[in-house]
């Protein structure tokens, strides 16, 4: 079947259906996640999306899947909670290298964010979509350098099975441990050219940007934050340098050294 885009706009605007029995660990993020309070949480200015950008051009949406898995049971965060990230192969065209939830733009056969997300997830990592129960649709993030509007799906991965990187775009899927995000010795904050924001040590990839925000906001939303930030704010084409990533660093670096007029860095958006 096919759906046009305001059949998939009016459908943002509508949450899951309620999952019965949703873990208990899980009740508080999602009815936060629900009222759409997840883009108040990330670092920049107001994520409100436009209409159109400065010349014109309306944004491309995209959804992405936020996939936290973990005993169904537990009524505290279980040791076994994880969160699904993908690497993008640095080869890629776009978004090289990049630490990324499984997401990206919607198509026509797409009837709103959470088919999107769960598309390009099964696409992406292979996962079985029977098993991943959608919790909530966020409200969009705009990125003003791509030009995006990008819906987070908060969902649970109640039957989880193996995964992989199923396409070139990928290298590399992981269910990483909430218990590995949440470690402040893990966490640090990045910046560029007045721009600063979270970022994630997983070694060797390091998690930064939309990504990175989006990940600082889950936890603060679930509770699961600890204190982290001492105001130190990291180079970040020098801490992607010293990671695993793969990322082109030129245009970063140009823009370190005022010699690019390319947008700010927060920029990496879910691609076809």
């Amino acid at each position: 079947m096919t759906y046009t885009f305001d059949d998939w706009y009016r459908a943002r605007s509508r949450q899951p259906d309620p999952v019965p029995d949703v873990p208990p660990w899980l009740a508080g993020v999602t009815g936060r996640a629900r009222s759409s309070t997840l883009d108040r949480l990330l670092p920049g200015p107001g994520r409100a999306v436009p209409e159109t950008d400065d010349d014109g051009v309306p944004p491309r949406y995209s959804a992405v899947l936020v996939l936290l898995g973990g005993d169904p049971d537990a009524t505290e965060t279980p040791g076994d909670a994880t969160l699904l990230l993908t690497h993008r192969t640095p080869t890629m065209r776009t978004h090289s290298g990049q630490v990324a939830f499984p997401g990206g733009r919607r198509e026509p056969g797409d009837a709103g964010p959470v088919a999107t997300a769960l598309r390009e997830a099964v696409e992406e990592t292979g996962l079985d979509p029977a098993g991943v129960d959608p919790l909530a649709v966020c409200r969009e993030i705009y990125i003003p350098g791509s030009n995006s509007a990008v819906a987070p799906v908060l969902a649970y991965w109640r039957r989880p099975v193996p995964v992989r990187p199923a396409t070139t775009e990928t290298d590399w899927v992981a269910p990483v441990p909430l218990a590995t995000l949440a470690d402040p010795a893990r966490r640090s904050r990045v910046g560029l050219a007045g721009w600063s924001g979270p970022a994630f040590d997983l070694g060797p990839y390091l998690l930064w940007g939309f990504t990175g925000g989006v990940v600082s906001a889950v936890l603060d939303l679930g509770g699961w934050a600890r204190p982290w930030d001492d105001g130190t704010v990291r180079d970040l084409v020098t801490a992607l340098g010293e990671s695993g990533n793969g990322e082109p660093l030129g245009t970063l670096d140009r823009r370190r050294h005022g010699a690019d007029a390319a947008p700010a860095p927060d920029t990496e958006t879910p691609e076809d």
